[in-house]
């Protein structure tokens, strides 16, 4: 109770004294948020690799709240790095003037968006679940206020734009259609990971990675959703591996030491998946996102959607799924055996089904999605 009160009044002392001082002291530089205000992960992380390389005409710097994420990045990114909890980051907060995010306010946190920002939102993939005001079931003021706080999201197509304007009651001038930062890259390879992960080289990789399921709804081990020795059988077969990206609480990893073709790709192994996906051959997801970015590389999908009418009643979709996904729709382990043999055998199954997908979530496939934020960013400053 103490400290949502002292924070209260923290974050209205700090906006009371960006409309004081902002005015006076405001200059061209961008400040990025880390995603929660703590990680350079996704979108973010991609902008500012971009930005490293070229001649910018304005400073600009990532933000963040973690102390071991601002003493891992600062060597690295030598004076690019700012940290929440020093004196001289609420300099450069007051005096910035736009301001990227990539989900919500909280990516600035603990302090408020300030007084006359422009804020950008990166956002962090196409959304296939319901976000925005669609998957808040009480409306809060913050919520709201956060919402028309947004000057300008960037999305990958007029279908995701549809969706952000939606999901937030945009103008349709606050969307730009620039393609996903962290798809820039996703047709190279990230060589940095093979010297650790030597078996992504020369094998079939298969990937296992369903989103988060929300509170109260069943969670399930990874032996209750994979017949693992079947599974493992056919991998020795195919001369296959099979990751699976599961999320910090459901990593199952004993379960997995018993076959060595099933190995774990969590977050800890692998802090982003995008990495993983230049060498996987087959994707398995449900209801994440992450499978449009793979469609750029054209290669099968299967949709293990087994829980879809409890997480519809949870969560909630989007769009139509069925209309949206490409690939198979399986629901028990037998039939997920048999689409991962199939692609195995054929991946050159649905690729008209893919692609007639991919352009519809992509507008660009040029890797220059970067290029066209920082256009953005040049516009605004």
């Amino acid at each position: 109770m103490f400290k949502n009160i002292f924070f209260g009044l923290f974050r209205k002392t700090i906006y009371f004294l960006s409309r004081m001082v902002t005015p006076f002291i405001e200059e061209d530089s961008v400040i990025i948020g880390g995603y929660k205000a703590r990680f350079l992960l996704g979108n973010n992380e991609y902008l500012l690799n971009y930005l490293t390389k070229i001649s910018t005409g304005f400073d600009y710097y990532f933000y963040t709240k973690d102390k071991s994420e601002y003493n891992k990045l600062k060597n690295k990114y030598k004076g690019k790095i700012i940290y929440a909890y020093h004196f001289k980051t609420l300099i450069k907060l007051l005096k910035s003037k736009v301001i990227i995010v990539t989900s919500g306010p909280d990516d600035l946190s603990p302090y408020p968006f300030f007084y006359r920002k422009i804020i950008i939102n990166l956002w962090h993939g196409i959304p296939m679940k319901n976000i925005g005001y669609k998957s808040v079931k009480n409306i809060s003021k913050s919520f709201v206020q956060f919402a028309k706080s947004i000057d300008f999201y960037t999305v990958s197509s007029d279908n995701d734009k549809e969706i952000i304007k939606q999901a937030f009651k945009l103008n349709n001038n606050k969307i730009r259609i620039t393609g996903l930062q962290i798809n820039d890259y996703i047709k190279l390879p990230h060589t940095k990971i093979l010297n650790s992960n030597p078996l992504l080289i020369k094998n079939k990789i298969i990937l296992y990675a369903p989103t988060f399921r929300e509170k109260g709804m069943q969670e399930k081990k990874i032996s209750e959703l994979i017949p693992l020795a079947k599974l493992n059988d056919m991998l020795e077969r195919y001369d296959a591996f099979f990751l699976y990206r599961s999320h910090f609480n459901t990593t199952d990893k004993e379960e997995m030491t018993k076959y060595p073709r099933i190995k774990s790709a969590s977050s800890s192994e692998f802090p982003s998946a995008q990495s993983l996906l230049f060498y996987t051959d087959i994707l398995i997801s449900d209801y994440s996102g992450i499978f449009f970015d793979f469609l750029l590389l054209d290669n099968p999908v299967i949709f293990y959607n087994y829980d879809i009418e409890e997480y519809k009643k949870s969560r909630g979709l989007i769009m139509n799924y069925e209309e949206n996904t490409p690939g198979p729709k399986v629901q028990n382990q037998k039939d997920l055996l048999f689409a991962i043999e199939k692609y195995l055998l054929n991946p050159e199954l649905d690729s008209e089904f893919r692609k007639k997908i991919k352009n519809r979530f992509h507008k660009y496939t040029d890797g220059k999605a970067c290029e066209r934020t920082y256009q953005l960013i040049k516009e605004i400053l």
